[in-house]
Formats: C-alpha cells, structure tokens, sequence
C-alpha cells in the first residue's frame, strides 16, 4: 500500500512538472483610460501570447468588439512577421518562421482572427525564446511576443463597446507540433464607454442651465 501511494504522488508531481513546464496564455490590453469617447476618439488594442513552452506549431485567436460602435482600421494595425524565432534554428521551437494572418473572419464583421502557424523551420539548433520574442513572461523566465497592435474608431456614439479576446470562437486553435491541444488562458476583456448625443446634450444642456441659474442668483 505504502508502495502505491509512493508511485501515485510520484506520477501526480510528474504530471504537475510537465503542466508547469509548458504553460500558455494570451492577453489583451489597450490605451483606454476610462471616461466617455467620442466619434473623434481612436483605441489602440495590444494582443500579447506569453509562453514557457515549446514547439508550438498553430496559435490561433480572436478580437471580438462591437461593430455598431467601433470600426477595425486593418491599414493602422500591425502584426509582426516572426516571433520567439532564432536565425539558424530548428530544435525545441516556439513558432519558427511563420505565415500570419490578421483579418475579419469571413461571414462575420466583428470577429478579428489572430492565427500564427509555422510553415518552415531552418537548420540548426535554437533555444525556447529565440532573438524575436518581444514580450517577456514571468519575470523575465519565459518568453512571448506581441501578436498584434489592432487600431479602432469609434464611428456611433449609440453604446458601450465591449472588447473580448477569445480562444473558443470559430477558427480558434492552438496546437503543439506532437498534435497536442494545451489550454491558452485568455484575459483582458473590457468595455469602452461612449455616451449617445442625446444623452451628451442633455448633460450639457443642464450644466448651462445650472449656470446661468448661478449667474442670476449672483
């Protein structure tokens, strides 16, 4: 009995290492500082992917935001060519040399997909992170890249605007060279604000009418 117990802990710190050793997320972060925007005003989406794996062979995400509000400027955006890639490089990898695409997914109009695959990897040998990871993880003991700077107006001032980053929506994947499906935790949803002019004139019908009320009693 002791023996069984030993060998079950055993394979429960095995499994445990392994998940610990090969963990990925992605998160988004953007410029918006709170307050009400107007049909003036630009967001700037940041998608970040933090890796302490290797060999990973297709990323794929996606951008949700509301197109009733905010429009997706592709031309503003950008998406690097290579990420975690050493020149020279072949053995435990972390998306080598890739293929990229950055586009509003077809028979939808709000859904942005973020999708890396590796389509060839060089001679040699190369280390997890490579020269082109740009975003580094966990202090410094991982490595990442930014996936993509995406670029939004905002056209209607009708409602809030909710970004969401997903792994989960059609087309999404994430895949390691063995065929292997990891977990890719996702975080950093949020909702931008921006008033109707209604609303807005309202508002600032009432602050003149508060001032001209002060005024008067003056």
């Amino acid at each position: 009995m002791r023996l069984l117990i030993t060998n079950v802990l055993a394979m429960a710190l095995l499994m445990f290492g392994a998940a610990s050793a090969n963990a990925f997320s992605t998160s988004m972060s953007s410029n918006y500082g709170g307050g009400d925007l107007s049909t003036s005003d630009t967001v700037t989406v940041t998608v970040d992917f933090d890796s302490t794996g290797n060999d990973i062979a297709i990323l794929s995400v996606s951008v949700l935001f509301n197109e009733a509000v905010v429009s997706w400027d592709q031309g503003a955006s950008s998406s690097p060519t290579y990420a975690l890639y050493v020149a020279g490089g072949r053995a435990n990898v972390s998306l080598a040399e890739l293929s990229t695409n950055m586009t509003i997914r077809a028979g939808t109009s709000n859904q942005i997909l973020l999708d890396w695959s590796s389509n060839s990897l060089p001679s040699g040998t190369r280390d997890q992170c490579g020269d082109y990871g740009t975003y580094p993880v966990n202090g410094g003991n991982g490595c990442g890249f930014t996936m993509a700077t995406l670029v939004f107006h905002v056209d209607n001032q009708s409602d809030d605007a909710a970004f969401t980053l997903s792994n989960s929506s059609p087309g999404n994947i994430f895949q390691l060279g063995d065929t292997s499906q990891p977990g890719n935790a996702v975080s950093g949803d949020f909702i931008v604000t921006t008033p109707e002019p209604t609303t807005a004139l309202l508002v600032g019908l009432g602050l003149l009418g508060l001032g001209v009320a002060g005024r008067r009693r003056a």
